[in-house]
């Protein structure tokens, strides 16, 4: 009986743990270039999913965006520009993406060179946050970003007298596990003066360029909770082991002796 009431508190104990550690795990969302939930301004032409490799479809796309084949992308392709173009009557090439997020990595590739103005912006609060910085550096963090309400980023191509190029590779969005819409249709961002509070660009220099583990929607919030389960087995077996070696050790009490009848 005494094995088996701690056998139940340490089990109990256990389940709580793990309860905690999922309720308190962030998810990470990547999302491919060619997703929908991204919006390119023009429209990206080229490459398909279903048509990757067909060179004679990327060759009739004339829009500022395009959807190049990629071997070493995350989903295979890359939606690159190189600025305005006179078939999308010479737009300057942006992207957009709104989200309730916690943070925001855009991956450009090695070959992006082009400097790009990153703006991001909330509704209510009403806040926007801009930065320049290079796409060579292949990655860019957007943090601290308040999940009850909806950001909007946005990244715009900045012409300049040599020819760049801005690839987009992925953008992964981290979300808290209890959230069960990320994503919503993109809105014009508005500004203002920015209040003491607000989203941080974090532009990494290129010996600090986080690495990419090719990770998708869940992936690490899994690791943290199997190598948590697998901890909590492991404990729990060795913690019963040892409960029921001391309980088959311990003396029997000893028999009182017999008193012989008179």
């Amino acid at each position: 009986m005494y094995l088996q009431r701690q056998a139940v508190l340490l089990w109990s104990f256990l389940l709580v743990l793990l309860h905690v550690a999922y309720v308190a795990a962030d998810v990470n969302i990547t999302l491919e270039d060619t997703a929908s939930q991204i919006i390119y301004s023009p429209p990206a032409c080229g490459l398909t999913l279903s048509s990757a490799g067909a060179e004679t479809e990327a060759q009739i796309c004339d829009s500022a965006w395009r959807i190049i084949a990629a071997g070493d992308a995350s989903g295979g392709t890359l939606t690159t520009t190189s600025g305005a173009t006179d078939g999308s009557g010479g737009l300057i090439p942006q992207l957009f993406l709104s989200v309730r997020a916690l943070a925001l990595y855009v991956k450009t590739s090695q070959a992006s060179n082009a400097v790009v103005n990153v703006t991001v912006s909330t509704t209510n609060p009403v806040v926007t946050v801009k930065s320049e910085f290079n796409s060579s550096l292949e990655f860019v963090s957007i943090v601290n970003l308040p999940e009850d309400t909806v950001t909007t980023l946005s990244i715009a191509f900045v012409e300049s007298n040599v020819t760049t190029r801005l690839d987009i590779d992925s953008i992964i969005v981290t979300i808290s596990d209890d959230n069960s819409t990320p994503f919503v249709s993109p809105s014009l961002p508005a500004t203002t003066v920015l209040p003491t509070v607000t989203p941080s660009i974090v532009i990494p220099s290129p010996s600090q360029q986080p690495a990419h583990t090719g990770q998708t929607s869940g992936d690490i919030a899994a690791e943290i909770l199997g190598a948590l389960m697998g901890t909590a087995l492991i404990a729990a077996g060795i913690f019963l082991f040892i409960l029921f070696r001391r309980r088959r050790r311990r003396p029997a009490p000893p028999k009182p002796e017999e008193k012989a009848d008179p």
